[in-house]
């Protein structure tokens, strides 16, 4: 249990500094605001937040 819980940990972290790293400011924010409507099992927040990385990952191509 301990050992699945970090390495989820360590899978998130080394997400956040690919996103952030290959798409920037925006990309951090975007997945900030990802990862907070399905925390809190927002829609609203889900949708803009797929929004915003789905509209940088196609502009960066």
């Amino acid at each position: 249990m301990l050992v699945s819980t970090i390495v989820v940990a360590a899978l998130g972290i080394a997400l956040e500094r690919a996103i952030e790293g290959h798409l920037g400011f925006a990309g951090l924010i975007g997945l900030l605001i990802l990862r907070t409507g399905l925390g809190r099992r927002n829609f609203t927040c889900t949708c803009v937040g797929t929004s915003v990385l789905a509209t940088l990952v196609l502009t960066s191509l």
